[in-house]
C-alpha cells in the first residue's frame, strides 16, 4: 500500500479523527493494521494513533508502543469500536 492510498482509506474510516498527520482512536476505537511479506503476515492491534510520515508509518499502541513500518507490507485496517456492555452486549470471556 502507499501512502496517499492508506490516507484515503483513514480519512474515510469512522472512529478515527485527524489532527493534522495523525489519526487518533476516537472514544474507545482501536485499530489494527495487517502487515505481509511473501509468505508471513503481522498484525499490529490495540493501535490509539498513526502517523503518516513521507517514508513510513508510525502506529502507537494502547501500551505506548510504537512500531516504525514502511508503506510497502501495509495491505489491510480494521477500526473497531467500543466493546458493548449492559444487555445483549459481551460477556467478557
Amino acid at each position: 500500500m502507499d501512502r496517499k492510498l492508506l490516507a484515503d482509506i483513514l480519512d474515510k474510516s469512522s472512529g478515527l479523527d485527524k489532527k493534522g498527520e495523525d489519526y487518533l482512536a476516537a472514544d474507545e476505537h482501536r485499530a489494527s493494521v495487517y502487515l505481509g511479506g511473501s509468505s508471513s503476515t503481522t498484525v499490529l492491534t490495540e493501535i490509539v494513533r498513526l502517523t503518516l510520515h513521507e517514508t513510513h508509518l508510525e502506529a502507537e499502541a494502547k501500551d505506548r508502543t510504537i512500531h516504525y513500518v514502511t508503506y510497502e507490507p501495509v495491505f489491510g485496517l480494521a477500526v473497531r469500536g467500543p466493546r458493548e456492555s449492559g444487555p445483549g452486549g459481551r460477556t467478557g470471556f
